[in-house]
């Protein structure tokens, strides 16, 4: 048998034969609303603008008693999820690491304040007696020790220079470099960043140096730092002795600490070893001075023999214009891997260092040539062919135009043809790229 349709109540519509659930419900919406239901179902696609939503009602202020008993309660902890943990953890362990790396600069300066004490009172005011003789000693000692001490502060204080905002991405280059998924597109758009930048050095690939973690393109012997988390100009090494990184900016600075901290141990050892002598014969009995004085010549000697290393290494880095890492890595340009790409001569490296006036090499204030972004290369493209060094290149050595006749002008060009013709295809085809 045929079950009989249910009744339909009057003034209910009747559901539309579509199987389209939102046209039924907004048919439904319009019958309760008293709206003809065919306008409804005219086009499914149009939508009738939704009616605003009132305003909220303001809650009611409270009395107050309870206003005042609520104002002293404090707001409930925020709960924590795995990256706030983290967080937090990373931002400890950043707080312990710069309070650790105060460490030993604290032990150089207890030592220092330990030695200075030794050799004043105990040598110079209780063991020597001629007037004469600690005059001189108190003198020569206080002018290191000043020298000492000022370079020392400089080394510590003076903050690593980070690039040029140059340098840095700008918003747009930032979104395209992100957006892109392929390496090959990454590097074309570094390099045409790098175009307007004095950037000569690349990657161990052949790519232009990107600091990921500062979003910049880095100069010359830039590097990033880990330990103070910024790119340094020039970067040599991170030194826990002074708990400062050392680059452009106070490099000068590191290697007059050096030189005076030599010169300190040296001035102390040569004048405590004959009371030292003296001790050892029982010449002298005092017992707490010989202690102090005994004590101070070996520290002197101990490190006097460390620092001689370090000092000697360092002077040969110089004298080759080169850094720490770029003598364990050497940079890479177009052309390829060359250790001495930026050795211009002895003379000229130094002058980079301490500066062209000789009055201020030994002085802690800054006297470096240049702002450690660009530095004057000696790559192997200008080596092999003179057609590619600059024209700043031959003035430097002394073979401008003004210097030259007629005819060694043309002798010169002759030579200049000659030397293209001649050279390698292949490393005309790298600088070209």
């Amino acid at each position: 048998m045929l079950e009989a349709a249910p009744r339909m109540a009057p003034g209910e519509q009747k559901a539309p034969s579509t199987g389209n659930p939102e046209v039924w419900h907004r048919s439904v919406a319009s019958s309760l609303s008293g709206s003809r239901p065919t306008q409804a179902l005219e086009s499914s696609s149009e939508r009738a603008p939704c009616p605003p939503r009132p305003a909220p009602r303001p809650a009611p202020p409270l009395p107050s008693s309870l206003a005042k008993w609520t104002a002293d309660v404090p707001p409930p902890p925020r709960q924590a999820g795995p990256g706030g943990e983290k967080m937090a953890l990373s931002r400890g362990l950043r707080c312990c690491q710069r309070v650790f790396g105060w460490v030993p600069v604290a032990i150089i300066t207890l030592v220092v304040l330990w030695s200075y004490y030794a050799y004043v009172f105990e040598l110079c005011l209780v063991t020597v007696t001629s007037s004469i003789e600690k005059v001189a000693y108190l003198t020569i000692f206080h002018v290191i020790f000043l020298f000492f001490i000022w370079t020392y502060w400089k080394s510590i204080f003076t903050l690593p220079q980070q690039p040029d905002k140059k340098f840095h991405m700008s918003y747009a280059d930032k979104e395209r470099y992100e957006n892109e998924e392929r390496p090959e597109g990454q590097r074309q758009i570094l390099a045409e960043m790098a175009r307007k930048l004095p950037v000569y050095t690349r990657a161990g690939n052949g790519a232009i140096r990107f600091c990921d973690r500062c979003q910049l393109i880095k100069p010359d012997r830039c590097h990033h730092c880990s330990v103070c988390a910024m790119c340094v100009l020039k970067m040599d090494h991170h030194c826990p002795w002074v708990n400062n990184c050392i680059g452009f900016s106070n490099y000068k600075f590191f290697l007059l600490f050096l030189a005076y901290s030599l010169l300190y141990c040296l001035y102390i050892a040569a004048t405590v070893f004959k009371y030292f002598i003296k001790y050892w014969t029982e010449e002298l009995t005092n017992g707490r001075a010989k202690f102090h004085i005994l004590f101070l010549l070996f520290v002197a000697i101990m490190f006097f023999v460390s620092l001689l290393f370090l000092f000697g290494y360092h002077c040969w880095l110089v004298s080759q214009n080169r850094s720490t890492l770029e003598a364990f890595s050497a940079p890479v340009f177009p052309t390829g891997p060359d250790k001495n790409g930026f050795n211009l001569g002895i003379k000229k490296n130094l002058q980079q260092v301490f500066g062209e006036k000789k009055r201020l090499w030994f002085l802690p204030v800054i006297s470096s040539q240049g702002d450690g972004h660009f530095f004057p290369t000696r790559t192997l493209s200008e080596a092999r062919n003179p057609l590619l060094a600059s024209e700043e290149q031959w003035e430097e050595d002394g073979l401008d135009d003004d210097n030259l006749g007629k005819d060694g002008k043309c002798i010169w060009n002759l030579l200049f043809w000659g030397e293209s013709l001649c050279c390698n295809s292949k490393v005309l085809w790298h600088v070209n790229d």
